[in-house]
């Protein structure tokens, strides 16, 4: 029995041995993974693949690059990305983005541009739609929305932004929900806006905050005499806010109002849904004149360079603000993942799974929602 035994722990200590080597060898592959990561860079540049019913087979590249002004340390960082996409349905949409601080951040410049030959569902307007009945809708869209401000105290900024909307080669099926409504811009519509804002921005970071509050106050006119076909005014307020607590878990606040009359054309229209706001939701499931909305979202570091968020938010859209009703208030939850990508600037890529009444959707893509 003796001769038999010593044999077994021989076996047992090789195999404990080679247990080690293999959790060791993959302990440092897991390092080297996270090193490259996180390790300190000013871009990110990200493919991706996929295919749905409207598109077909889709490719595209995300890219984000960051950076500080000449000279200027005193500022946070600034920001360009871009983000194209092709598919198999000869379909494509290019959008770029700016966030640019500089001279001490006396100046703040956001930019939004967006090209696209694209389609999406048109389930109508209001807040009691039939979810199960929709129109899908083909059409050309640019956007571009210029916004440039100037402190006036610390985290104080004022100043005037201008936009031009024009969505054109409109066309949907005969007799449908977009055909028999009426909706100002079915048959396309071009809009050029001048308006001011006030902001406030406390945020230690643009793209990933921890702590602060951000409330963005802005007014936009749309008139003839500036080459609108459809006269119409808007007004949005958001607001958030950025806690703190418990090492780098953060818990986040963000209140939207979005208000617009007159002639609105229905591509204009205040839009509940997407991967920013009723994450859950279809973009633009519910759209009419108005929209408030709340959410909060819980954002925990798990391990490393990963982390979870877990959100939830409430919206509802409406004719005008006499007609909004508790009762009709629509919600949507659900969770993310984040991996931490920039370590020193905090950017993450990730995606959200969100879930609604009757829906549900998942959205990938980097930063935060808000």
């Amino acid at each position: 029995m003796v001769v038999c035994l010593f044999p077994q722990l021989s076996i047992q200590a090789q195999t404990s041995d080679s247990l080690k080597d293999t959790i060791t060898v993959h302990k440092s592959f897991v390092k080297k993974v996270i090193d490259v990561a996180t390790k300190k860079r000013k871009f990110l540049l990200a493919p991706e693949l996929g295919r749905n019913p409207q598109t077909g087979f889709y490719t595209g590249i995300y890219y984000l690059q960051l950076f500080r002004m000449k000279g200027d340390t005193d500022s946070r960082t600034s920001n360009i990305e871009t983000y194209g996409t092709v598919t198999e349905k000869n379909q494509f949409y290019l959008t770029l983005n700016n966030t640019l601080l500089f001279d001490k951040e006396k100046y703040f410049w956001r930019g939004s541009s967006y090209i696209s030959k694209f389609n999406e569902f048109f389930y109508g307007i209001g807040n009691n739609i039939d979810v199960n009945t929709k129109d899908l809708i083909n059409f050309n869209y640019f956007n571009t929305l210029q916004r440039l401000v100037r402190q006036i105290k610390p985290h104080m900024f004022a100043g005037l932004q201008a936009q031009f909307n024009k969505t054109f080669n409109l066309s949907y099926g005969k007799g449908g929900l977009l055909d028999q409504s009426s909706a100002y811009g079915k048959g396309g519509s071009q809009n050029i806006g001048l308006g001011a804002l006030f902001l406030y921005d406390s945020r230690d970071h643009v793209v990933f905050t921890h702590t602060g509050t951000y409330l963005d106050v802005s007014a936009m006119f749309f008139q003839k005499a500036f080459g609108s076909q459809y006269p119409f005014t808007n007004m949005i307020i958001d607001f958030r806010k950025f806690v703190k607590f418990y090492k780098n878990n953060v818990v986040c606040f963000q209140t939207l109002i979005n208000y617009n009359w007159g002639n609105v054309p229905f591509r204009q229209l205040a839009l509940m849904g997407g991967d920013v706001m009723m994450r859950g939701y279809y973009p633009g499931i519910y759209r009419d004149n108005f929209m408030m909305a709340q959410q909060i979202e819980l954002r925990i570091p798990v391990y490393k360079i990963f982390g979870i968020v877990l959100f939830a938010a409430v919206a509802e859209v409406e004719h005008s603000i006499n007609q909004f009703c508790w009762q009709d208030i629509k919600y949507t939850y659900g969770i993310g993942l984040r991996i931490m990508f920039i370590k020193h600037e905090r950017i993450n890529v990730g995606g959200d799974l969100g879930f609604s009444k009757n829906t549900k959707t998942l959205s990938l893509g980097s930063g935060e929602s808000f």
